[in-house]
């Protein structure tokens, strides 16, 4: 079955991004965009993708169309093979960033392709039984309207939706702000399981004095705390610590997860399907971790397609748990339908492929024309 057509459609996440503030600082966080790619084969049927452009529509389409869409072209659906074909053409062109959100996008669009032509959802053919796994809510984005009072009133709608596990943004306040609120979700939710995220926001010395006083509140992982660019770092403040460090999931690829655990840098791995290469380069991500013991927690932030082809990723690597957010955002069930979610676990869709179905109109609401 060879690949006749590919389309990029790019989604803006602006209108509701603006509604909730996050707490990062320097530019860390960008809206939310994502582009939808769609794969038509020759005899008809149809793979969806995303690739998460955080701000860049421009240039990750650009680069679908422009170079990774004449590389596929004529070529049979072979997501493993057409991954390598597509990371080798383009080495002149970037390890990171653009090129890997690129290449991602394809590659979920592939194994969409591959898992109808089966007939089975991709967690089936990737050779999983498991059909559920646990999951955490990320929350407690920091707003100048939402006190700690509220900030206990959002953690106390997830664990009445089923969930046991939160994790929180840390690092666009003071540090003392910070381990207020964490104390005050702490005091008032004994049983739930609190994780924090840095988003790279931290110096070694200042992680260190923060992580020092997380482990005073029994903090499960320490998420991004220092620049990715530094595992040897990381790998010291994971030895100085007796938290997990969690991360990192603006780490681009095996390679540079490789460099990461073999730094020891982190004890908890997260990826994205939709960022840091595609279901294809997720796999080997989990299973090189696995060889060293180290679990595969995949990181989550933007639309409905990316969770999805993350979701069946995490079945097939035995992932003890996938980040989910149930913030307002019409890029997640409103474009793919309903995500299942019971007694704090989620439940990947069972028809073939990625087993989602977009709607039309979501398509048509958020497409930037320009």
């Amino acid at each position: 079955m060879k690949i006749r057509d590919l389309e990029v459609i790019k989604l803006s996440s602006k209108e509701f991004y603006e509604k909730d503030a996050l707490a990062v600082k320097e530019g860390a966080e960008h809206y939310m965009d994502v582009l939808v790619i769609k794969i038509v084969t020759e005899n008809g049927e149809i793979g969806y993708g995303e690739s998460i452009a955080y701000g860049a529509l421009d240039a990750v389409s650009t680069t679908i169309e422009k170079v990774l869409k004449s590389i596929i072209l004529d070529e049979e659906v072979a997501p493993i093979s057409l991954w390598d074909k597509m990371y080798k053409a383009t080495f002149r062109l970037g390890r990171r960033g653009i090129m890997i959100s690129a290449i991602s996008g394809v590659d979920i669009a592939l194994w969409d392709i591959l898992g109808k032509e089966f007939g089975s959802p991709i967690y089936s053919i990737l050779g999983a039984t498991n059909k559920r796994i646990k999951g955490y809510i990320t929350g407690g984005y920091y707003r100048q309207d939402k006190d700690i009072e509220k900030l206990l009133e959002e953690v106390k709608s997830y664990v009445d939706k089923g969930f046991d596990t939160v994790k929180i943004k840390i690092g666009g306040l003071k540090i003392e702000d910070d381990l207020k609120r964490l104390k005050a979700i702490r005091e008032e939710f004994e049983n739930v399981s609190i994780a924090v995220d840095a988003n790279n926001v931290y110096d070694f010395n200042t992680a260190l004095r923060v992580g020092r006083e997380l482990e005073k509140l029994g903090i499960m992982f320490f998420e991004e705390p220092i620049p990715t660019d530094f595992p040897s770092l990381s790998a010291e403040l994971a030895k100085e610590l007796d938290l997990s460090i969690a991360g990192y999931e603006t780490a681009f690829t095996l390679y540079e997860f490789r460099d990461i655990i073999l730094n020891h840098a982190v004890d908890i791995v997260q990826a994205d399907a939709a960022w840091n290469g595609g279901i294809t380069e997720m796999l080997r991500i989990g299973n090189f971790a696995r060889a060293f013991g180290l679990p595969l927690i995949p990181h989550y932030s933007a639309g409905g397609i990316g969770f999805i082809a993350s979701l069946h990723t995490a079945l097939a690597t035995n992932s003890p748990m996938i980040e989910y957010h149930l913030r307002y955002n019409p890029l997640r069930e409103g474009l793919v339908g309903e995500i299942r979610y019971e007694g704090g676990e989620f439940i990947p869709p069972q028809k073939p492929g990625l087993g989602i179905s977009l709607k039309e109109e979501y398509l048509e609401k958020y497409k930037v024309e320009k």
